[in-house]
């Protein structure tokens, strides 16, 4: 069995805890990091409970009511998903799992090419600009899927 395949609670994913936590408890450290009052290292610190916690649990969920609506059963299939009514709730959400998988990525590149450094730092201004966009954009995503 592997993690994926555990029961989990809800077979719906539920964007709203994630949404409060992320707006409570994230948000806040990615303004202290905009602002220069944190590390990019501390930055990632204070990300990973967050990314591998709340939003892992509603990213399996999100996983387990694709193959429960799909009948997948987790394997790579070729082509893209069914555009079919019944998978629209899993399908509305596979967008939310892959903006926080790209973030994450973008904490981790920013921690590596800046480490114990502030984004003042930073020698690709981009990059600022696109993490401030993610948060931004992300929250709004979560947001058009709260009930």
């Amino acid at each position: 069995m592997t993690i994926a395949d555990r029961a989990l609670s809800t077979t719906s994913p539920d964007v709203g805890p994630l949404l409060k936590e992320y707006r409570e408890q994230f948000v806040p450290v990615a303004v202290d990091y905009l602002e220069r009052r944190i590390s990019a290292n501390e930055l990632r610190r204070l990300w990973k409970p967050h990314y591998l916690g709340t939003f892992h649990q509603y990213d399996l969920t999100v996983e387990q009511a694709w193959r429960q609506q799909s009948g997948s059963t987790g394997r790579l299939e070729s082509g893209g998903p069914p555009a079919d009514p019944h998978h629209e709730t899993p399908l509305a959400h596979f967008p939310v799992s892959v903006a926080y998988n790209n973030l994450d990525r973008l904490i981790e590149v920013l921690a590596i090419e800046l480490g114990d450094q502030t984004v003042d730092k930073t020698r690709i201004r981009e990059r600022t600009v696109d993490f401030a966009h993610v948060i931004d954009s992300l929250d709004a995503l979560m947001a058009s899927l709260d009930n």
